[in-house]
């Protein structure tokens, strides 16, 4: 859970998630119900850090699947290979397409590199177990297993290294791979901005030139506002960036403007066009400097988005005498051009915004509006990449849609040059895809080739495992004695020859030792005879021999005309002890009550067993039918002051008891089923009536059940 908590980030949001080694270990050596147990607790690392459930789901699924095929001798690696293709990465496809917001061009990377990470940490608990020493193997795993065949084992270890060096080699190598393609076009990406940067700051500086000295012309020239129009004209005429250009009097009038149509209404009359709210003119007329203003809507002259420049023009050049304001508004399809004229201008995008934060220019393929906040997002969440990422269209995706580079110009626009994040998400994919398909040829060759080797190394051994013994010796050795048996198979042949010689040498010593050791058999079973009669847990006697020595206690009662009481107990609502404190808790229980019974009802006649589960059955000859209800209620108060500790966590509780019960003569009944029938339906009333009460049945008429 701990390591689990820590992921090894690689790229994107691919990372190796090594904690799952060790719910493999446990599924393998311990089995498939403690394997979920762990696999839910380092499902809970990944959960704190992800913050998807889904991880319950897959890993909870892969260590059940990998202890089940445990069981029936897959190996480790094997199993974790089915398990992926065959549920976890459709699993993985079904949560990512209903559940979670995750983009179709990331898909099949995520699902590959989570059967990738399946079958590293599947291989690296297969070279863990080699390691664990057998003491370690807690559950038993070696009872009722398939005894695997050397070539089997040896196939599957050349097939596990083969695997894990594959798989490590490749990951290093995408790694580095991806990391230099995160250079690049993190290279790329600051050349573009600071070209497009360069060029804008140009076009600027150029048109507020412009503007500046058209202010200055205008200050020394005496002209009228006629030769003042012609003059805007030309002007225009030579610097056709601007949509539009005007002069403003004192008053905010405009007294020129070109295209000069544009102070003309429909019937061809002049306009009386007032531009005192602007901030152009505010800026310019008032505060008497060059002036570029946000982005805003055009009025009057058109309704797209402009950038005005201005700047005050005076009367005779007298600085303290302003006249009015020159200003253009500046064509943004500019930035357009630029944009197209970048040579990877498909791939990349650019986002112009005013010191406002407000759109100026962006590349149409982005559908963002002009003149409005530039919202976005630009946490990396559980991607990592050295690069700087950000969502535009959906601000709150977990995956990033682009990377991008700033950069703030000197007038304090801003400009974002981004690229999606999809084609190196596509990269990593395919360099992903080709791991995966070489890991899948390759193992299929690796276990190939080994079972081939193997088949040429353990034949001669095979022969002498197998026809040892049941041909002659001078056949064997003629099949043994060749170039192609192995020094240690050909030793192993002389060591058994040597091995069967003796072996009929103490053969008669053998039968002997036998003897002895059946004689003491039997001592040893009439002492088990002994133990069979008892309950392992309670150390009361079992069922089986209350039942038996009814008989007796019957005949020795009829002789004397004594009455026989059978009691059957049911402790109440024992599951919930189990469910609440747990089995160990339950054990205790039934030994506290075993223990109380043991001491209420102590005669040498009396009989006590565990009749099954939480039910107990009495058998008490020479019974008092005045006194025996009253005995009964007595254990009963007894057993429910009782208080019980919980042996694993130290809690505290205490149960109560139902009791069904007859007595009657010896003569009721021969049969012990009719005796616990009554006391049976008599221990079904109590529980009917409430709980934790006694009725009996006290017949003296044996043809009266009552």
């Amino acid at each position: 859970m701990v390591i689990n908590c820590y992921p090894i980030p690689i790229f994107a949001n691919v990372q190796l998630v090594l904690g799952n080694t060790f719910t493999v270990i446990s599924a393998v050596l311990l089995g498939p119900w403690y394997g979920l147990v762990t696999a839910i607790l380092s499902a809970s690392g990944l959960m704190l850090t992800w913050g998807s459930p889904h991880v319950y789901l897959l890993f909870c699924t892969e260590a059940i699947f990998i202890g089940i095929a445990r069981r029936k001798g897959l190996f480790p690696l094997y199993s974790s290979g089915i398990y992926w293709l065959a549920l976890g990465m459709p699993l993985t496809y079904i949560y990512m397409v209903t559940l979670a917001d995750f983009p179709d061009s990331h898909m099949l990377f995520a699902i590959i590199k989570q059967s990738i990470n399946g079958l590293i940490y599947a291989g690296l608990a297969s070279l863990f177990i080699l390691f664990i020493p057998n003491t370690w193997q807690l559950n038993d795993t070696k009872t009722n297993q398939k005894r695997r065949s050397f070539n089997a084992q040896v196939t599957y270890f050349m097939t596990l290294m083969i695997t894990l060096c594959l798989l490590l080699s490749a990951l290093t190598f995408n790694y580095l791979f991806l990391k230099k393609q995160q250079e690049l076009l993190k290279r790329n990406l600051t050349d573009t901005t600071e070209h497009i940067s360069t060029a804008t700051e140009q076009y600027l500086n150029e048109h507020k030139m412009v503007i500046d000295y058209a202010a200055d012309l205008i200050s020394l020239t005496t002209s009228s506002y006629s030769e003042l129009q012609q003059v805007l004209i030309k002007l225009h005429q030579h610097y056709p960036s601007f949509i539009t250009m005007l002069l403003a009097d004192t008053d905010a009038q405009v007294i020129a403007a070109s295209p000069s149509s544009i102070m003309l209404n429909k019937t061809g009359q002049p306009l009386d066009l007032s531009i005192s709210d602007r901030d152009y003119f505010i800026e310019s007329f008032y505060n008497q400097r060059l002036f570029v203003s946000p982005v805003f809507k055009g009025r009057g002259f058109g309704d797209e988005s402009i950038i005005a420049i201005s700047a005050p023009f005076y009367h005779n050049n007298d600085q303290s005498k302003v006249s009015g304001i020159i200003e253009g508004s500046l064509d943004l399809a500019f930035f357009s051009k630029i944009d197209n004229q970048n040579g990877t201008g498909d791939k990349e995008f650019i986002i112009i915004v005013d010191n406002n934060n407000n759109i100026i220019y962006s590349t149409p393929s982005l559908n963002l509006s002009t003149h409005v906040e530039f919202t976005y997002s630009n946490e990396k969440g559980n991607y990592r990449t050295s690069l700087n990422v950000i969502n535009i269209h959906n601000l709150t995706a977990t995956s990033p849609e682009y990377v991008y580079i700033s950069n703030r110009l000197n007038n304090g626009w801003k400009l974002y040059v981004l690229q999606p994040l999809s084609p190196l998400v596509k990269t990593a994919e395919t360099q992903m895809l080709g791991t995966y398909l070489m890991l899948f040829i390759s193992i299929i060759l690796t276990f190939l080739i080994s079972s081939r080797v193997c088949r040429l190394l353990t034949n001669s051994l095979e022969i002498v495992a197998n026809q040892f013994g049941q041909i002659s010796g001078t056949e064997l050795k003629e099949q043994i004695d060749n170039e192609s048996t192995s020094e240690e198979v050909y030793n192993l042949y002389k060591s058994l020859t040597a091995s069967k010689r003796d072996l009929l040498k103490h053969q008669l010593e053998l039968e002997e030792t036998v003897a002895i050791r059946t004689d003491e058999l039997e001592k040893a079973n009439q002492k088990l005879l002994a133990l069979v009669d008892k309950d392992p847990l309670t150390g009361l006697y079992n069922r089986r021999y209350a039942e038996d020595r009814f008989d007796s206690l019957l005949d020795f009662c009829l002789r004397g005309e004594h009455a026989i009481t059978i009691a059957i107990l049911d402790l109440d609502y024992f599951k919930q002890v189990n469910d609440s404190y747990g089995h160990l808790a339950g054990d205790e229980c039934l030994r506290v009550v075993s223990k109380l019974l043991k001491q209420q009802f102590k005669r040498d006649t009396d009989i006590v067993s565990r009749y099954g589960g939480e039910e107990f059955i009495l058998i008490l000859p020479l019974s008092n039918a005045l006194k025996i209800e009253q005995h009964l209620n007595h254990f009963r108060e007894q057993l429910a002051k009782v208080i019980i500790n919980s042996p694993t966590d130290e809690q505290h509780f205490s149960v109560t008891t139902s009791i069904g019960a007859i007595t009657a003569n010896a003569n009721f009944s021969k049969d012990i089923d009719h005796w616990i029938k009554v006391a049976d339906d008599n221990l079904y009333k109590a529980k009917e009536q409430g709980r934790n009460k006694v009725i009996i049945d006290v017949i003296n008429d044996p043809s009266d059940p009552e």
